[in-house]
């Protein structure tokens, strides 16, 4: 493919990118789970149960690999279930009104039905762009493209986040917290920007693969060759482990702000804006990093970052949860990029060309049962346990607490089967947090970051210009500074987030 084809496609997916992570952060994510609890009266179970519906559905993508390998159609299939998953939201988007009067006591499975279709469909366009995109992107600079592509798709989604939680809240404050129209505007402008996308998508030229001779019929026996493949099933393994470990607590983070914490939706996006700019940071920093290193070392690292999580949510109390709910946020932000892009690399460079689709397909399917039954097994603990509490100290541990808990468990039984992942050339953990530390120094990666930004992003030039500014000075300071930083670290965090509450506070 010529060059400057390949980069003007390689640019469509970012813009397809950006835009269908609007839709996300609108249609999707913390406002439909608020408008299942709010508006529908979702019992834990049932958030479990929507939680787990795109996981489900990712077992279709064995049906999507076998129409990909008879037809060699990646674009085609992609398009079409993207624009019938989406399509899916405008039920959603009537769901308040009299259309569905008669179906007021099931609305809530009314959703759940809708979601799990739409699921379908995305999950077949999700296996179709994955193969369309491997071919598309050539593996020496996979890191760093779709390190950028997240990166935009992620500071996209953070402003509208911000910017919905904020609507929200005025919106329930004027009206009423049961009153769903301030969802369902949300869903419609979200549903427009993920339609927008279809069209940047269809701009994305499909790449030839491998010919198959048209007489020749699908071979079945091609699913079984990466059984053969032991190890991309220790990949399969660990993935699934370490998903159902992640799963089983995630959908009940944001239960437990809405429900336990009364965390008004100003203060969710609040949250999630920082969690967005951790990623947004990591990521110009994790893309690099897996492809000078590999890929596993990443995962390892971040891996046990991660572990800490549950136990920061623990420590949020009603009335004082704002600085572990934070911490909680940013963590996650910063250390979940480094694992969903070196998970995803990983799975393309172990991956062979041929019969790609299958690979991923598979991949998909088991790992997706898996995480799926997590939240699932989540929503079952919390009902069993419900009313459950006892106090330690200041601290009263719920049923909630009891899934934060059994999540990190999990999460350090898991992480030990990644060491038996093969990688070629891969560089050791210690190797990563070198590297981390090098980046994370002020002399040079903060810098470095803010150059990139000023490149990459040409709009809001005055703002990027101050960010430099700042970090340019921080680039002055010697590291004899660092310690101090540290120790003046929560003053300095806490008046900034004030203000910037203060700010998003009603008049």
């Amino acid at each position: 493919m010529d060059t400057n084809i390949r980069n003007k496609a390689l640019n469509f997916s970012i813009i397809d990118g950006a835009l269908s992570a609007i839709m996300g952060s609108l249609a999707g994510g913390m406002f439909l789970m608020g408008f299942a609890i709010k508006i529908l009266k979702a019992a834990p179970e049932q958030i479990g149960i929507l939680a787990a519906l795109p996981m489900f559905a990712n077992l279709v993508q064995i049906f999507g690999s076998v129409i990909i390998e008879k037809t060699g159609k990646k674009k085609m299939l992609c398009f079409l279930s993207i624009i019938m998953s989406r399509g899916l939201w405008i039920l959603i988007i009537l769901l308040p009104f009299a259309i569905f009067a008669p179906l007021a006591d099931f609305k809530i499975w009314v959703l759940v039905a809708v979601i799990a279709i739409s699921s379908v469909f995305g999950s077949l366009a999700g296996v179709s762009w994955l193969a369309w995109m491997s071919d598309l992107v050539p593996e020496n600079i996979r890191g760093s493209y779709f390190g950028k592509r997240n990166m935009i798709a992620s500071a996209c989604s953070m402003v509208f986040v911000l910017l919905g939680g904020k609507f929200i809240t005025l919106w329930e404050q004027k009206f009423s917290e049961q009153n769903p129209y301030g969802f369902i505007l949300l869903f419609v402008v979200g549903l427009a920007f993920g339609l927008l996308s279809i069209f940047f998508l269809s701009r994305i030229p499909e790449i030839e693969g491998i010919k198959k001779e048209k007489e020749s019929s699908f071979d079945f026996n091609v699913f079984f060759s990466p059984l053969k493949d032991r190890n991309f099933l220790t990949l399969i393994l660990f993935v699934s482990a370490w998903m159902f470990a992640i799963q089983i607590a995630a959908p009940f983070y944001g239960v437990y702000m809405i429900e336990n914490l009364k965390v008004s939706f100003s203060d969710i996006t609040i949250f999630g804006t920082f969690a967005t700019l951790a990623t947004l940071f990591m990521m110009k920093i994790w893309g690099p990093i897996s492809d000078k290193m590999g890929n596993k070392p990443v995962i390892i690292v971040s891996g046990w970052i991660l572990i800490i999580v549950p136990f920061v949510w623990v420590l949020a109390l009603p009335g004082g949860y704002y600085i572990p709910v934070m911490a909680a946020h940013i963590l996650s932000g910063a250390f979940m990029a480094g694992t969903a892009l070196s998970q995803f690399n990983i799975l393309i460079k172990l991956s062979p060309q041929e019969g790609r689709s299958v690979y991923l397909a598979l991949f998909a399917a088991i790992t997706g049962l898996v995480g799926a039954v997590a939240p699932i097994a989540g929503g079952i603990i919390s009902k069993a346990m419900q009313g459950f509490a006892f106090s330690v100290s200041a601290y009263t541990i719920t049923n909630l607490h009891v899934i934060f808990i059994v999540s990190a468990i999990l999460q350090v039984l898991t992480i030990f089967f990644i060491l038996k992942v093969k990688e070629p050339a891969a560089a050791t953990p210690v190797a990563v947090i070198m590297q981390l530390k090098n980046d994370l120094n002020p002399q040079t990666g903060v810098a470095g970051a803010a150059d990139f930004m000023m490149l990459e992003l040409e709009k809001g030039e005055g703002i990027l210009k101050k960010i430099d500014n700042v970090t340019d000075k921080l680039a002055e300071k010697s590291e004899e500074k660092i310690e101090e930083i540290f120790d003046k670290g929560e003053g300095l965090i806490k008046k900034p987030l004030d203000k910037l509450k203060d700010f998003f506070k009603e008049e």
